[in-house]
């Protein structure tokens, strides 16, 4: 099951909802392939289906950017076969550079503010989703 968070920043009132964890709809690889609109992704879980040592983990995950702060809300996804490897990778929208997931639970990490220098983000469960 997922959970829900409200991420604000007290100094400039910055607001994000994100959502974190798992679904119904990772449990299976085609499930997975039924919502991701990337492609090339599609054509990967694909391959992927077709290799009986398949294994793999897939969630919701909350990514930062350490160069500029950016944070944005994406699939996390990572296959293993006895042949062949793939982990989801994003690039930041704003200044290009990796960005990397954070943990499950936005309140256990320091989240610093994209829109302003000085702003911390606090993280607030709202709510669990499936």
């Amino acid at each position: 099951m997922g959970e829900a968070y409200k991420l604000d920043c007290a100094d400039c009132g910055y607001h994000m909802n994100v959502f974190v964890g798992i679904g119904f709809t990772y449990a299976y690889l085609h499930s997975i392939a039924s919502f991701v609109q990337d492609a090339a992704l599609k054509k990967r879980i694909a391959e992927f289906e077709k290799e009986p040592s398949t294994r793999y983990a897939a969630y919701d995950a909350l990514y930062r950017c350490t160069a500029c702060r950016s944070l944005r809300n994406e699939l996390y996804l990572e296959m293993k076969s006895d042949r062949d490897y793939f982990v989801t990778a994003y690039s930041c929208g704003k200044c290009g550079e990796a960005m990397h997931p954070v943990p499950d639970d936005p309140r256990t990490v320091r989240l610093e503010c994209p829109e302003c220098a000085g702003g911390q983000l606090t993280a607030t469960f709202y709510m669990d989703w499936d």
